[in-house]
């Protein structure tokens, strides 16, 4: 059986230096108020990842060091995958130790592998169960009540199944949410998209076309000077009589007769010959281009009204003709995308439909399950408080369902709903026969209270797998035949778990297999915690001393070696 086997902590409050070995199955712990049984149980916390409080520093020292051993045996699988998960090293035991500062810090580790308080107290959380005198409270809390009867029930797959269906009808929801917002804001732009899609539309400019417009102005408004500087160049190099082309007959002429004298010339006179056809070629070339050319007021207007509506365009939706374009493209992306949205949201609500359908179905299913199982926890319950002394007590499991508009719809009527099921459960009890059925919450008796919590833990004992339960003073206003009574229920809880259990009651403590005391003394004029094992005589002597007081009479030494001896 996994096992908590020591304990050491050293200048944490009264305790100096201190270290608890403990022994499997019912270990009691006894001591007077003050000696520092609380002070155990908190600095076990912390190794168990409650949140630090640095004035629990030992006065005079700089840091606070709690260290816990747990034997681990064959069984422990979850531990094990805990570990693998987090990547600590696995042994045979975990060491996990908290170390506190006085400058506030706080850090941890397991098997000497530094970790955060998060992975500290999930691990805590697997190994050991602690029930103090405000976890009694939590009992009177009508949320905690659900978890109590879901861990006695046996339909764990089922309360997976619907915490998943209802985890994929959030995600369905948050994604229609969204998709929503989205539309919501393509709604807003829309109208103002729509409209200066069309205006561009409406002008319809074309890739280039400013460029292309630009010249033609410059060629209409500079068309007669470019027909007149046309003309003559014409006349230069071809029409006139002293035209490049005529001249050039002459130079030809002579250089030829030149080269007939001397035959040099060759080369010369080739590209003499070739330059004459380029100055036709030119001629020809500049009368098609005058050709074409012609004034015209009323194009030129129109040029420049065309190019007065694309300059404005290019001022409100680009630096360029190409940018209002690529402007055009995107709203009309955008306008096409809302419209996407709009069946994309049908689609998500259909999707929504058919996974509140399979969450109703599962929760529904569960609900007929919390109501079996509840039969049974009901009639187990009222057999322990029989035996635990509340006789006669009548207990009830109320499972109702919550109207509430934000809820999940089932058939004519709106419920709340959570990853939990549909079900608000109450406990319900009556401690007196002939009395009616009040709410758990109505219970004001301290022992009445302690011992239904002890019951709820019998109940789940063969179901929980944490293998360390602790019981800070579970006796808390009870005493006599009914404390014995409830040794005995912790006893057996010791069969499965390894107890250890702070008790002021001799009735219990003589039921524990192994008897730890706490005493408070003093060295050097300050206080400290010590803590011993006691064997049978001695724990007969604490035991009488808890019966009868400091002065341990004949009678109470009897009674106590009675209470170990049966």
């Amino acid at each position: 059986m996994t096992q908590l086997s020591e304990l050491y902590i050293k200048n944490f409050a009264i305790i100096e230096e201190l270290t608890i070995d403990f022994q499997a199955g019912f270990t009691v712990i006894t001591g007077e108020t003050g000696a520092g049984k609380s002070i155990i149980i908190n600095a076990m916390n912390l190794t168990l990842g409650e949140q630090a409080d640095i004035s629990m520093i030992r006065s005079g020292y700089e840091k606070a060091i709690i260290k816990t051993t747990i034997e681990l045996d064959d069984d422990s699988e979850l531990i094990k995958q805990f570990c693998d998960q987090n990547e600590i090293p696995i042994q045979k035991k975990l060491v996990i130790e908290r170390k506190l500062y006085s400058s506030g810090r706080s850090r941890a580790w397991i098997n000497d592998e530094n970790v955060n308080i998060s992975t500290l107290k999930k691990l805590g959380n697997e190994l050991i169960d602690l029930h103090g005198q405000h976890h009694h409270q939590a009992l009177l809390n009508q949320d905690n009540h659900q978890p109590y009867l879901d861990g006695f029930g046996d339909y764990d797959d089922l309360l997976a199944k619907v915490e998943q269906s209802w985890d994929k009808l959030e995600r369905l929801r948050e994604k229609k949410n969204n998709l929503m917002e989205k539309h919501q804001l393509l709604q807003e732009k829309k109208d103002l998209w729509q409209f200066q899609y069309e205006e561009i539309e409406e002008i319809g400019p074309k890739e280039e076309e400013y460029e292309k417009l630009k010249q033609e102005k410059s060629l209409l408004e500079n068309a007669e000077e470019i027909y007149t500087i046309s003309n003559q160049l014409v006349d230069k190099l071809y029409e006139g009589e002293t035209s490049f082309y005529n001249n050039i007959d002459e130079v030809i002429t002579k250089i030829k007769d030149l080269n007939d004298i001397q035959g040099e010339f060759g080369d010369y006179l080739q590209r003499l010959r070739e330059s004459k056809y380029l100055f036709q070629e030119i001629s020809n070339s500049l009368s098609d281009f005058t050709d074409g050319i012609e004034v015209n007021p009323q194009r030129l207007d129109q040029v420049n009204e065309r190019i007065y509506e694309l300059e404005k365009l290019m001022k409100k939706y680009g630096d360029s003709l190409q940018e209002v374009l690529e402007y055009k493209q995107e709203i009309k992306e955008k306008l096409e995308q809302d419209q996407g949205l709009e069946k994309k949201i049908d689609q998500i609500e259909e999707r929504i439909d058919q996974a509140r359908e399979t969450y109703v179905e599962k929760a529904l299913k569960l609900t007929q399950k919390r109501e079996k199982w509840a039969h049974k926890f009901e009639k187990e319950l009222e057999n322990i408080l029989a035996r635990l002394g509340i006789e006669g007590a009548k207990f009830e499991v109320k499972i109702e369902q919550k109207e509430n508009s934000q809820g999940i719809k089932i058939e004519d009527k709106t419920y709340r709903a959570d990853k939990s099921g549909i079900d608000q459960i109450e406990f319900m009890i009556s401690t007196n026969p002939g009395e009616p059925l009040m709410p758990l919450t109505s219970i004001v008796s301290g022992g009445e209270v302690s011992r239904i919590m002890l019951a709820i833990k019998s109940i789940l004992a063969e179901k929980d797998r944490i293998p360390i339960l602790i019981f800070d003073e579970i006796d808390t206003g009870i005493s006599g035949k009914i404390g014995r009574i409830v040794g005995e229920e912790i006893k057996k809880l010791s069969r499965s778990h390894q107890i250890l259990c702070i008790t002021h009651l001799g009735q219990i403590a003589g039921l524990g297999d192994d008897h730890l005391a706490v005493r408070k003394v003093s060295t050097n004029g300050r206080s400290k915690t010590v803590i011993c094992r006691l064997e049978k005589e001695q724990r007969a002597e604490e035991i009488a001393s808890m019966i009868g007081g400091r002065d341990i009479t004949d009678s109470a030494l009897a009674q106590a070696r009675q209470l170990l001896e049966s």
